[in-house]
């Protein structure tokens, strides 16, 4: 892993998060984003899996924090969050994962949480731990826009991105809204429902990044449903990343150990990346 402390920076200057974007931009490449849930299959050996994707050249990675009842995840998060619960990981002990990840990696890093998580936590104090902890942006999947500005003073003090998410069903003025509220990048939805692997793209997906398109600057990530490198070839061209869990989480899960996994991982993971950094 690449050494360099990160800290959360203030909203006058570009945040880690989007100097990668620009930076592949530039490039001409697409960023490559995994995600995996902190404590599976232990914290051990999330910090490994963590390691692999980093060395693999992973351009931002998402983390999950374990949530009993994570409405927007499929059958696969929900069982990796089902096992680091029994873990017994919790909110500060993801904080300490990501403190001692940040002696020896600078790749930002992206929570995803559930808003209950944050609420009782405290949203000031959240912030303020994640931020001190080394996370760059934030995910809440079941905050909505209308509710997220109540929240919004505590990101501006924290320097944290608010990662916006973009679906299928939103029309072009909530488009509009959620490309002006967001920093880092928008979170496009590739399909209507949970996560998962899927075989096929929407027919609507085209039209709805060219709609996003056209309302916001920000970078456009695409997740949910995304497990095939022919669907990576064929989308591409039309977001600025892409994003992956389900199917990254499902190897390690299918593995007969840990060392397997890693070694399957590793492989389809540089696959991914050829394709989007060609």
């Amino acid at each position: 892993m690449k050494k360099k402390n990160i800290r959360s920076e203030g909203r006058n200057t570009p945040s880690p998060i989007s100097r990668i974007f620009m930076e592949l931009k530039q490039k001409g490449h697409k960023a490559f984003i995994p995600f995996i849930t902190c404590g599976f299959p232990d914290m051990g050996s999330f910090m490994r899996i963590f390691e692999v994707l980093d060395s693999c050249g992973s351009d931002i990675i998402e983390i999950g924090i374990p949530f009993s009842d994570p409405l927007a995840d499929g059958p696969v998060i929900q069982k990796t969050s089902k096992v680091a619960i029994n873990n017994g990981i919790n909110t500060d002990s993801v904080f300490e994962a990501i403190s001692q990840i940040r002696s020896n990696s600078n790749t930002p890093i992206v929570f995803l949480v559930y808003y209950n998580m944050v609420y009782v936590y405290g949203v000031e104090r959240f912030l303020t731990a994640a931020g001190r902890a080394g996370v760059n942006g934030l995910i809440i999947p079941d905050l909505p826009l209308e509710e997220f500005r109540a929240c919004d003073e505590y990101f501006e003090r924290s320097g944290i991105d608010n990662i916006m998410i973009a679906s299928l069903t939103s029309d072009i003025s909530r488009l509009s809204d959620i490309g002006r509220a967001g920093r880092g990048f928008v979170y496009c939805v590739s399909l209507k429902g949970v996560t998962g692997t899927r075989e096929g793209l929407s027919g609507e997906l085209e039209g709805f990044l060219e709609d996003l398109r056209s309302v916001t600057d920000l970078p456009l990530a695409l997740g949910f449903g995304l497990s095939r490198p022919g669907q990576v070839v064929k989308i591409k061209d039309k977001c600025d990343g892409i994003i992956m869990g389900s199917k990254l989480l499902d190897i390690i899960l299918k593995a007969d150990d840990l060392d397997k996994g890693l070694e399957e991982l590793e492989k389809f993971v540089d696959g991914i990346i050829s394709i989007l950094k060609p």
